[in-house]
């Protein structure tokens, strides 16, 4: 789980027993399971809650993609909000139309 291997925890054995003595050490290595557990714990509830302010935070951001998509996509759909408006198109073309009659009369 941390990248202990057999021999690394034999070695972490050998030197508890000769610092706390033969009688100790089971009662060592208990409380210091309990305490990788507790870790274990408290790692695990830091992550959910990571994962929850995250989605809390991105969902407006997504409702937000989700409505421009929407209206991209009925601006490009014929029918949509785009061809509404033909009345612009035909102002514009009518405007062209008048300054090339200008241009024709004035040579």
């Amino acid at each position: 789980m941390f990248g202990i291997q057999t021999s690394e925890l034999v070695v972490i054995a050998l030197i508890a027993i000769l610092l706390f003595g033969p009688e100790k050490v089971p009662e060592f290595f208990h409380r210091a399971g309990q305490v990788m557990s507790r870790l274990q714990r408290s790692a695990d509830d830091l992550w959910t809650s990571l994962q929850t302010e995250m989605n809390q935070a991105t969902k407006p951001l997504e409702d937000l993609g989700e409505e421009i998509k929407s209206i991209g996509e009925s601006i490009t759909k014929p029918g949509g909000a785009a061809s509404e408006e033909p009345g612009q198109a035909d102002e514009g073309s009518s405007g062209a139309d008048e300054l090339s009659q200008d241009g024709d009369d004035s040579p």
